[in-house]
């Protein structure tokens, strides 16, 4: 099987489990609608109040949402012990963290998919194709990053308090840019995230391959 192949198909499995168990999904989905009646209830919003408070608002539910996507990457493996028996299978470790980081960020996306329409549901701002753009960019490289620190720290005992200390801080330059492309400097936003997306996938990639093998 070629390598593309190979990254399917474990995205593939991975997903199917996610459909089928309903683990994920509905607790991501009720946790944007949840952070979305706070938000209307909690700030005395009015046309331009909402405007400025909506940028802010997305990019807290995708970073906290990607928490718990991307957290979950590894831990049906650690459940069942089969982690080791999935890195003797012909995929090798860069292939199998390329099929889990494409099924984390499609649950990701998912969770944007009901985000981005529901804030201008109950905010009653639209947000412009540009910051959709960089809302998609982004969560590919937080996919890349959030799948590496979650296979790192699913090896320890503390895993759920060491992937948000891992992941958060170097997801910051997303947020800043992704925040920039709601401005005037859209253009020049996207250009840096993709950037950025092309160093984090080469570098998470390589780095997958020893994280996995110990």
């Amino acid at each position: 099987m070629t390598f593309a192949a190979c990254a399917l198909a474990v995205a593939r499995k991975d997903l199917l489990t996610e459909w089928r168990s309903r683990e994920v999904l509905p607790a991501l989905a009720q946790f944007v609608l949840l952070a979305l009646v706070v938000t209307l209830f909690a700030f005395d919003l009015d046309a331009a109040s909402a405007a400025r408070i909506a940028p802010g608002v997305l990019w807290l539910v995708v970073l906290f949402a990607g928490l718990v996507a991307f957290g979950r990457a590894f831990a049906a493996e650690k459940v069942q012990a089969s982690l080791e028996a999935l890195l003797l299978t012909p995929a090798g470790p860069v292939a199998i963290f390329a099929g889990k980081a494409l099924a984390a960020a499609a649950v990701l996306l998912a969770c944007e998919a009901v985000l981005v329409p529901g804030i201008g549901v109950f905010l009653g701002v639209g947000l412009p194709p540009l910051a959709v753009a960089a809302v998609l960019l982004s969560t590919a490289g937080m996919a890349a990053l959030g799948c590496l620190f979650s296979a790192l720290a699913v090896q320890t005992r503390a895993r759920e308090l060491l992937l948000p200390v891992l992941a958060l801080p170097i997801w910051i330059p997303f947020v800043v840019y992704g925040a920039a492309a709601l401005t005037g400097r859209a253009p020049q936003a996207l250009a840096n995230l993709l950037a950025l997306d092309i160093l984090v996938v080469v570098v998470a990639g390589l780095a997958a391959r020893f994280v996995l093998d110990d």
